[in-house]
């Protein structure tokens, strides 16, 4: 018998197969660059949390909804971000909130709510850091009010006499 007609004895090498290997060429961890967040990205991030709080029945004063109604109707954009201020430095932001609240709803209880939800959801969301979050309640929404498209409250029509 020849060699070349021999069993080999010797196991076969496995067959390599594709792995990610840190540092090794296509894998996306290497690539560098930059990240910037933009300040309007944590607004809509902090709007959108706040309204996920029960309570908050609106964001900002009726003059910041009322130019947040007029914005969306001449650009489209249905973002409402009125209410929202954000400084924003080295991914770092200080927040300004003003909301509407529902009439029952304790005040307290609900900034408390707003503190703890809305710099989690920025920071798990944007990658930024909240180091301040000051909230002005700007009004009370009462019964029997209703809610305009913008989220803010009209009053009731007069009683008829």
């Amino acid at each position: 018998m020849t060699s070349a007609q021999r069993p080999s004895s010797t196991p076969a090498s496995p067959t390599p197969t594709a792995t990610s290997v840190p540092g090794a060429a296509g894998d996306p961890t290497t690539v560098e660059g930059t990240t910037e967040v933009l300040p309007s990205v944590v607004q809509k991030v902090t709007a959108f949390a706040a309204r996920e709080i029960p309570g908050v029945v609106a964001l900002g004063g009726s003059a910041s909804r009322a130019v947040g109604a007029v914005r969306q109707t001449l650009t489209g954009n249905t973002e409402n971000t009125a209410g929202v201020r954000v400084e924003l430095a080295d991914q770092t932001a200080r927040i300004g909130l003003d909301v509407e609240i529902e009439y029952g709803v304790g005040a307290r209880e609900l900034v408390r709510a707003l503190r703890r939800h809305v710099p989690k959801a920025v920071e798990e969301i944007a990658g930024v850091t909240v180091v301040e979050l000051n909230v002005v309640i700007t009004d009370v929404h009462l019964p029997g009010e209703a809610v305009d498209a913008d989220g803010g409250a009209t009053p009731p029509p007069p009683a008829s006499l």
